[in-house]
């Protein structure tokens, strides 16, 4: 019965609605942020770019503006060894 049960809970958990909201971040505001906290520095450590208390959401804006930055070459990362920490710093112009 126990199986049972949880079978039907399962399925149940299935036609749960969800109420789908706008997230407040924005991709562009928070590209401009990474590049706020790495102006005037050299290398900052990759971790130094994440405020956890904004949860999943704020973590993964954040890690989508840190590839498209890397992507249009504005940063880049470094990593010395592997699993070492990874660095970023402002591209210079080379």
């Amino acid at each position: 019965m126990f199986l049972a049960l949880r079978d039907l809970l399962a399925r149940a958990d299935l036609f749960t609605s969800h109420r789908v909201e706008k997230e407040s971040l924005s991709l562009r505001e928070r590209m401009a942020l990474v590049l706020a906290k790495l102006q005037g520095l050299g290398f900052v450590p990759f971790v130094h770019l994440f405020e956890i208390h904004e949860g999943r959401a704020g973590i993964v804006v954040s890690f989508l503006a840190v590839l498209e930055l890397i992507k249009s070459a504005t940063i880049e990362l470094v990593q010395t060894e592997p699993f070492a920490p990874i660095h970023v710093r402002l591209r210079t112009g080379d």
